[in-house]
């Protein structure tokens, strides 16, 4: 198989995905073969994983569009997700880098037979598995300084990667033909561990996909598409080997390097020394790929965007352009992991953290689209301004026929629950003829500070006729063109009040447009109310994944049943519930977040046990750091202050609105100037 390596290709195909095609392939589905589930449920479940891996990258390509500088401002919540699924990415970073080193090491120690575990270390430690890996923390060490020197990952890197990959594959397939035994398509279990088996091994499978080739326009996209469908194939093609060459047992020991074991057990001797340098060859080339990648996630927290880290871990040395301490930190990171942890575990670390934060980025996305942006003043009465006629109205069967339809109308109106403010309009009594230009400039301006269109309604118009908060669509020009007084004479202060009105208007992302008590096309927010009810059933779905990964891991169909219920049946609810449908550019929809969810949950259950003493250190290290950074470190959380919000305040009958001044410049009066 050729993956694409081109120059062409490096601005379509996400960094580091080579690297985790290259840790899928050789490592991570030869250890699902010969421990997990054995070769047809490694094939069952690389299909699983590329089904998993589609859904998580539409979510990472919308969750690339969300300005993180807002978020972190504004709500701390949806900031807290965030940081939590980019924590999570860099320890599945880590746990790969460790993995590759553990592989490594063990290649190094194959090739002299043993003899460096037992110069090193004796010989108490399993075989193929040295431990404490000492050479793994070496070649750790020495991959760090050469990068804090600055060592870069160039094309050659990726050659002799994907070249070694390719004549791994061909080894392992000239060996099924020769050894090989196709029998047991037929007499081999499917499933030897059961379903817990078969989804253990789709999480640890899921890292061989890159959760960024989805991200970008259409094209990149279906490039996207095609390379993941070219690495389901390399797994689906070395798991349809290792059926022929491996008949799975549960009793047998655990195998760092499989493909080590099956030559030796198919009495390929020889071939081993040479296996095990292609194996050094294609780890150091996945090492280099992945490595800058886990220490650049590092750097990421120390830029003004997220300010978890101090600045000065990201500073590059201005003689190899390296971020020295941020490639120190991550390599000693790195080197503890492998050194104290044991491949087995290692693998469920990497699988439950891949999973962890692609559940925590479709959690966030699932919910922020019912969250009100503008909550409203939840009272009994619903506010309302009115103009104070100064004229007294005429006594008319018109006008008492006009009232009575008022109410009518109102009456009919109120049985829905108004889901924003209404402003009411009155008629107005008709103007004599021989009114002055000085009382039109103060109903002008009456109108204009009540948030009213510039003109008042027009006598002879429907009655029915209610002004809505909708969208903020209003754009400057047409706001300063109604800031603009008609009459040359009036005094400043009288213009900067209506200027301040109209600047108000739109900061406050307020649109006056008519609409009908009945009118099917008016836009539904989100309300407090729904909100309350988003979160209830987001958190019964919740529990029905967990009711349903509980009822898959101990083959009990009722409960299976209950909490496949419990999740899509709040989600199809969910889908009639308003919502803005465009929080970002590319808003996945409510299916898609639900699935993703759902299958996030029951891979992070299936390979949960042997990695939640990991998983729980290393929340508890994420915790702490956001914790610090919100109360001692940088302060970066801010909250709006008071003054940026529309305060009511209710006394008695009375209600007075508090609106703030815009603030006091030569930016407003400029651009008055350039659009009069």
């Amino acid at each position: 198989m050729v993956f694409p390596t081109s120059s062409s290709f490096r601005g379509v195909i996400a960094p580091g995905t080579g690297g985790r095609w290259a840790v899928g392939t050789l490592i991570l589905v030869h250890l699902i073969a010969y421990n997990e589930s054995g070769g047809p449920g490694t094939m069952i479940g690389a299909g699983i994983a590329a089904a998993f891996a589609i859904f998580s990258g539409i979510c990472k390509s919308s969750v690339k569009a969300i300005q993180i500088y807002y978020i972190r401002t504004t709500h701390r919540t949806d900031f807290f997700c965030l940081f939590l699924a980019k924590w999570m990415d860099i320890l599945a970073l880590f746990s790969a880098c460790a993995v590759l080193v553990r592989t490594l090491s063990s290649s190094l120690d194959a090739m002299t037979g043993g003899l460096v575990r037992m110069y090193i270390l004796g010989r108490n430690s399993p075989a193929n598995e040295p431990w404490p890996d000492v050479i793994g923390v070496a070649v750790i060490f020495l991959i760090s300084a050469m990068f804090m020197l600055g060592l870069e990952n160039t094309k050659i890197f990726s050659l002799l990667m994907v070249s070694g990959v390719a004549v791994m594959a061909t080894v392992i397939g000239v060996v099924t033909a020769l050894r090989g035994n196709f029998q047991q398509f037929t007499t081999e279990p499917i499933l030897p561990k059961g379903i817990v088996g078969l989804f253990s091994g789709a999480a640890l499978s899921s890292f061989s996909y890159s959760n960024d080739l989805l991200s970008g326009n259409y094209c990149k996209r279906l490039m996207g598409f095609g390379v993941i469908s070219l690495v389901l194939l390399s797994n689906e093609l070395i798991g349809a080997c290792l059926v022929a060459l491996i008949r799975f047992s549960a009793d047998r020991d655990y195998e760092a390097v499989p493909m080590l074991a099956i030559l030796e057990n198919k009495d390929f001797h020889k071939a081993i020394p040479a296996t095990a340098c292609l194996l050094v060859l294609t780890c150091s080339g996945a090492l280099l790929e992945l490595f800058p990648e886990m220490y650049n996630h590092i750097v990421h927290l120390t830029t003004s965007e997220w300010k978890i880290l101090a600045k000065q871990i990201g500073y590059e040395n201005k003689d190899s352009g390296s971020p020295i301490l941020a490639v120190f930190t991550g390599g000693s990171l790195c080197a503890m992991l492998a050194f104290a942890c044991p491949l087995e575990n290692l693998i469920y670390i990497l699988a439950a953290s891949n999973v962890l934060a692609t559940f925590c980025r479709a959690f966030y996305l699932m919910y922020v689209p019912f969250r009100p942006q503008y909550l409203e003043q939840q009272n009994e009465t619903s506010l309302a301004y009115s103009r104070l006629s100064t004229t007294p109205k005429p006594a008319s069967s018109q006008s008492a026929n006009n009232n009575n339809n008022i109410k009518s109308k109102q009456s009919v109106w109120f049985f829905r629950k108004p889901s924003s403010v209404s402003l009411a309009h009155h008629v107005l009594p008709k103007k004599h003829a021989n009114s002055d230009d000085h009382s039109q400039e103060e109903q002008e301006r009456e109108w204009l500070l009540l948030g009213e269109p510039p003109s008042p309604k027009a006598p002879n118009s429907p009655p029915n006729v209610e002004s809505t908060v909708l969208s903020d669509q209003i754009s400057d020009i047409e706001c300063i063109a109604l800031a603009k007084p008609e009459n040359g004479g009036e005094s400043d202060e009288d213009s900067s009040t209506d200027i301040d009105a109209i600047v108000d208007e739109y900061r406050q992302k307020v649109k006056v447009s008519t609409a009908g008590p009945f009118d099917n096309n008016t836009l539904r927010l989100p309300t407090a109310l729904s909100w309350k009810f988003t979160v209830l059933f987001i958190a019964v779905m919740v529990c029905g994944s967990i009711l349903t990964s509980i009822g898959l891991m101990m083959g009990e169909t009722n409960t299976l049943i209950a909490g496949v219920n419990l999740v899509f049946i709040p989600s199809a609810i969910l889908m009639l519930f308003p919502r803005y449908d465009q929080v970002t550019s590319t808003s996945p929809a409510i299916l898609t977040c639900t699935v993703t969810m759902f299958g996030s949950i029951v891979l992070f259950a299936a390979s949960f046990a042997m990695s939640w003493p990991a998983l729980l250190l290393w929340f508890l290290a994420g915790l702490f750091l956001f914790i610090r950074c919100d109360t001692w470190c940088c302060l970066c959380l801010e909250r709006p202050s008071s003054s940026q919000t529309l305060i009511a305040s209710v006394s008695g009958t009375r209600t007075t609105i508090r609106v703030p001044r815009p603030p006091k410049g030569s930016i407003v009066p400029c651009r008055i100037v350039g659009h009069s």
